[in-house]
């Protein structure tokens, strides 16, 4: 089924996210390395090797997904920062799978570093990231995405998870 739209009168819409998810991402892992240095920590149900493998391992998933996502955006040429008007309906790729590949690769790559740090700081300062996107970012998006494509992107969220 192809879904491909494009939305009338995007110049003056768009999710009006102004803060964008990048820079929280690395506001986030600076407070965690910051509180790491402070107060250093270990994650103790967890030997050091196996935390580096599922780091390592969940990390580099991460960023893949989240590559394969962004790239997407790139090769049909809509926009990926948050404040801008999307130009077309991305349903292909990593978006077959999660609505939200960037935030879902994200998430997995900042987790992957606090596992390989070992450091529950930066598996900590996660959280307030979770929350941004949960709470601020996503729905906002789809609040957008409702309005710019419709019976199209309703399609879509009723065949594709919001996560995965």
């Amino acid at each position: 089924m192809d879904m491909t739209a494009t939305a009338d009168c995007m110049e003056t819409d768009s999710p009006q996210v102004k803060l964008m998810p990048p820079t929280v991402f690395y506001v986030c892992l600076a407070l965690g390395g910051f509180l790491e240095w402070l107060f250093p920590s270990t994650l103790p149900w967890l030997s050091m090797p196996v935390g580096l493998a599922l780091g390592i391992g969940l990390g580099a998933a991460g960023f893949g997904f989240m590559m394969l996502a962004h790239e997407k955006f790139k090769k049909v040429g809509t926009h990926v920062p948050t404040n801008l008007p999307a130009t077309e309906l991305v349903v292909r790729g990593a978006y077959q799978v999660s609505r939200n590949p960037m935030y879902v690769g994200g998430s997995a790559f900042f987790l992957g570093l606090g596992l390989t740090a070992g450091s529950l700081w930066m598996l900590a300062a996660y959280i307030p990231m979770a929350v941004y996107l949960v709470l601020y970012v996503v729905p906002r998006e789809e609040a957008y995405m409702e309005r710019t494509y419709g019976e199209a992107y309703t399609t879509y969220c009723r065949n594709v998870r919001r996560w995965l």
